[in-house]
């Protein structure tokens, strides 16, 4: 399965239909660029969006919701994209990085 997904690739690269960037000797670097902020993929899977109810993400601040994502799993290793909320001794508390 992996050959085939990879003649896919490489067929679609020569064709010009894939963009990847490269240096030398490093690995392919793709950035995820959406209306909700840069996501690198090397930081996990992509976060869902902010729920609707969550008036300050929907706003003017609807691109910086990435960027807090990656703020508090890394401030709190028990982050929960889905709630904005990390897990601290028995409850769940909001994870505010912004004021």
């Amino acid at each position: 399965m992996r050959k085939i997904l990879f003649a896919g690739l490489a067929a679609a690269a020569l064709m010009g239909g894939v963009a990847v960037t490269s240096t030398a000797g490093a690995q392919p670097t793709v950035v995820v660029e959406e209306r909700y902020g840069h996501w690198d993929p090397a930081w996990g899977a992509v976060p869902p969006p902010p729920l609707p109810a969550w008036e300050y993400w929907r706003g003017e601040h609807m691109h910086e919701w990435y960027g807090h994502v990656h703020n508090c799993m890394v401030r709190y290793p028990k982050y929960d994209p889905a709630r904005d909320m990390y897990y601290e001794g028995h409850k769940w508390v909001s994870c505010r990085d912004v004021e």
